[in-house]
């Protein structure tokens, strides 16, 4: 049975460029690094910058499109220094060691991780959103429900020991203004 669960996670193991490792990076977008280095993406498709803090959203291509989130802010004792501090991704690309990536089921998640809080809901045009949080390691998955069988959208990396929901209060507010890309 437990084989049965997991067979879909036991893939061949993830590149670098695709590896998510919590607390730390999701492919070779690391925690920390100085937000000038997002320049190597191109242009933003979407931003928001206010009070020292941005937001900055690329489209991929593909069926849906894959959005990728950066969240900066500045380095505390730095007055020139931006860095990334939360990476959201929602392509299916990106993958845990363990094989945990969008699409999997909450029950998947939790097989892995242990029932994880709820961490915040909130409504985006695709729908109602759940934000199941690994504070401790720094991972968290938005869900497009509560049921064992709901699936995730989205993979958060945000800093060990900060709650992803108050590390970026504003998240949902700047998900929400994100325009659909047709």
């Amino acid at each position: 049975m437990l084989y049965n669960l997991l067979a879909p996670l036991l893939l061949a193991a993830p590149t670098p460029a695709q590896l998510v490792v919590p607390g730390r990076s999701l492919g070779s977008l690391k925690l920390g690094t100085d937000a000038a280095t997002l320049a190597a993406y191109g242009p933003a498709d979407y931003g928001d910058a206010a009070m020292q803090k941005a937001w900055a959203t690329w489209f991929g291509t593909g069926h849906p499109p894959a959005q990728l989130d950066v969240y900066s802010t500045m380095t505390p004792g730095q007055d020139t220094h931006q860095s990334v501090q939360v990476v959201r991704a929602t392509s299916t690309y990106f993958r845990l060691a363990n094989g945990l990536r969008n699409g999997s089921t909450l029950h998947q998640i939790q097989t892995c991780y242990g029932r994880l809080p709820l961490a915040a809901r909130y409504q985006l045009k695709a729908g109602p959103r759940y934000l199941y949080d690994d504070v401790a390691r720094g991972i968290a998955f938005e869900l497009d429900g509560t049921a064992s069988t709901s699936h995730c959208r989205a993979l958060v990396v945000h800093q060990p020991g900060q709650a992803a929901a108050k590390t970026y209060l504003a998240m949902p507010i700047y998900l929400k203004e994100v325009p659909v890309r047709k």
